[in-house]
């Protein structure tokens, strides 16, 4: 379990938490001593307890060596990245859900083939309901309530897995895998949030508040808009959609200052490329639902389409990054970190 935690800092603190373990787990009951001494296993709050401190010392802080905080702030930079997708998404299907449902007057009547019919199983309204849930968790995380911004992020995961597990056992709907694929890329995002520990930054909040109602000027809003009037548009799964949004990203970032301040960018560069390989394996992982699709050929080929445009982007500056960590000072083996064992 100590191999979780970063080289320089096991070498320096190990030998400590080895001994506070040991002498937590002496007894003067020799056959207990006995016992532990062949089978004892640290418990599970000593592992949760390894496991949030290497979260911590690998995604650090101002505080922490060069790389820990440039690799801390691109994961966090990362989720609310992924987190304000969600929650432009959901914000949006709101205004678009009124609109269909005819609660917005003063709107064109939508065509016959957008109205909304409702759901007889409490499963689907679970699920439509659930998926709410990433605005508040995304609003949580900005204001610093990160355990409540995992919480509430469940609220959104639990429903559509229980729901996929149901239809599909009883064969409602055909075997896939894009639910469950979509279900493992949000599990990790609720996960990704333990990089907003209590040592790092803080999110600046006018910035990133401001980007919900940019967001969903810019992207579900004009989406719908197309969808409801081209029926080629409609061919574009989630996936897709991502691998367009995350490429789009990209071009403007290396479009702005990264190719000529590759230092004070490397957060950002970093966390497109994570998300530029998030995508692509999901994306990737999904191609086997379109095998029975009817229309399989041109899907596999906008599949491939959106592939090629996300390494175009993306390879260039992966390139960069690499280049840009190397150039960070190595961590030294007696560096002062900013967490010790006991915090």
């Amino acid at each position: 379990m100590l191999r979780l935690l970063p080289a320089a800092y096991r070498q320096q603190w190990e030998d400590d938490m080895v001994a506070a373990f040991l002498d937590s787990m002496d007894t003067d009951d020799p056959e207990t001593a006995a016992y532990a001494a062949d089978y004892g296993r640290p418990s599970l709050a000593e592992v949760a307890s390894i496991v949030s401190l290497a979260v911590r010392l690998r995604l650090g802080g101002p505080d922490a060596p060069a790389r820990s905080y440039a690799w801390g702030q691109a994961v966090r930079l990362a989720t609310l990245m992924a987190m304000l997708t969600h929650a432009v998404m959901v914000t949006a299907s709101v205004a678009v859900t009124l609109w269909l449902s005819g609660k917005i007057a003063w709107l064109p009547a939508p065509a016959p083939a957008w109205t909304l019919t409702p759901s007889g199983s409490i499963w689907h309204t679970a699920w439509n309901l659930a998926g709410y849930a990433w605005l508040p968790a995304y609003i949580a995380l900005v204001l610093g309530h990160r355990r409540v911004a995992q919480a509430v992020g469940l609220l959104a995961i639990v429903p559509p897995a229980v729901t996929t597990a149901v239809e599909q056992a009883a064969s409602d709907v055909p075997l896939s895998v894009t639910p469950w694929a979509l279900r493992l890329t949000d599990v990790v995002l609720v996960l990704a949030m333990a990089a907003f520990h209590h040592g790092a930054p803080p999110v600046p909040r006018r910035p990133w508040l401001l980007a919900i109602p940019i967001g969903i000027l810019l992207v579900p809003l004009p989406l719908f808009a197309i969808q409801a009037t081209s029926q080629a548009l409609r061919l574009l799964d989630w996936p897709g959609l991502s691998c367009a949004m995350v490429a789009a990203a990209i071009a403007v970032h290396l479009a702005g200052r990264a190719p000529r301040q590759p230092a004070r960018t490397l957060p950002w560069s970093l966390a497109l490329t994570l998300l530029a390989a998030a995508t692509l394996a999901l994306r990737i992982v999904t191609l086997p639902d379109y095998i029975d699709q009817a229309q399989r050929t041109t899907l596999v080929t906008i599949a491939a389409t959106e592939v090629i445009a996300v390494l175009t982007m993306a390879l260039p500056l992966a390139r960069r990054v690499i280049r840009a960590l190397r150039r960070l000072p190595p961590i030294p083996a007696d560096a002062l970190w900013p967490t010790t064992p006991t915090e």
